[in-house]
């Protein structure tokens, strides 16, 4: 009995044995990345690059299904493929500790036959979406807040983009966050799973679903929604102007937690060796290195730093405050 046996029965001799030849990229390795992933890991899909900038926290395991506590501030994307190559040995993946952005998304989403949105903001799912203008790529719009949920496979220039439905992202504070509204795990693994079904067909060349599927799994509701049938200026003009977009530094407040995050466009590669005696000297405290990630404490904060050039600030702290202690302490 091989792996793939039961699978085989269902797809078929063809269409099982060509999942180990097709690439997937996986945006976001949270609630939905975290589901997503196993089930194509576990069908044998032959490589996934996973992409997460984020570290694995406490409130993360309600119904991030791939982390435990003995993995807290360990850099999911590296946790993530290192609990799927247990489950699969066979397929090839690829972790990417790293912050998609406008100066990043050719080089990260490039060369695949299909994209998951595992992402929890519409800024990276906007980059997906201009990827796909661009490239063609095929890719699976998902999202989950409550207990609510969409699913809407995106193949341009076949089917409408995600701006011929939304053509601009929310604002902030227009759309429910976890932290607003709370969020189930078994909801977040329905829609998941829905959206692994449909990365599926796509992958053995079977017609997806045309209709966004919208999910109320707490009143027991499900809806077909028809996607517009005019198309947007974007796609049909193959305008990409999140991927043009260019800007050097951002500072935002920490989504339910207190501190700030700090990206920068391009990405790009810090030197610990010469930041971390640095940072002892200024802090009067001892700073580790742990893979891609520098951590230490400055005052009342604790810090991360990453490679790619981003950083944690945790504390009160305002994003003023902490654009001005990385000029000041890493430069910029």
């Amino acid at each position: 009995m091989s792996r793939y046996a039961k699978q085989r029965i269902f797809l078929g001799l063809e269409a099982d044995a060509g999942l180990r030849a097709k690439r997937v990229a996986i945006v976001g390795l949270g609630a939905l990345g975290s589901v997503e992933a196993p089930w194509l890991a576990r069908a044998g899909v032959g490589h996934l690059t996973l992409i997460d900038r984020d570290l694995v926290e406490i409130s993360n395991l309600q119904r991030q299904l791939l982390y435990t506590e003995d993995d807290l501030g360990q850099a999911k994307a590296d946790v993530a493929a290192a609990r799927l190559s247990r489950a699969n040995p066979d397929i090839e993946l690829r972790p990417m500790v790293a912050d998609l952005t406008s100066g990043n998304a050719r080089e990260l989403l490039s060369g695949f036959d299909l994209i998951c949105d595992g992402t929890d903001n519409f800024e990276a799912r906007f980059l997906i979406n201009d990827m796909a203008i661009l490239t063609g790529t095929p890719w699976i719009y998902a999202g989950a807040i409550g207990a609510e949920g969409v699913v809407w496979p995106i193949q341009v220039p076949r089917t409408p983009c995600l701006r011929c439905l939304i053509e601009e992202p929310p604002a902030f504070g227009d759309v429910d966050t976890c932290d607003t509204a709370g969020v189930l795990g078994p909801a977040v693994g329905v829609i998941a799973s829905w959206a692994a079904l449909e990365a599926l067909k796509l992958l053995t060349g079977k017609e997806p679903c045309s209709e966004l599927v919208r999910f109320n799994l707490w009143d027991g509701e499900r809806q077909f929604l028809h996607p517009p049938k005019t198309r947007c200026r974007y796609c049909t003009g193959k305008i990409t102007e999140f991927l043009d977009a260019r800007w050097t530094m951002r500072a935002s407040e920490l989504c339910g937690l207190e501190g700030v995050q700090i990206r920068v466009n391009p990405p790009g590669r810090l030197d610990f060796e010469a930041l971390q005696p640095r940072l002892e000297t200024r802090s009067g405290t001892r700073w580790l290195q742990r893979g891609m990630m520098l951590k230490g404490r400055d005052g009342a904060w604790d810090i991360t730093l990453f490679r790619d050039g981003r950083a944690l600030i945790h504390g009160a702290i305002t994003p003023e405050r902490a654009r001005s202690w990385y000029a000041e302490v890493v430069g910029g």
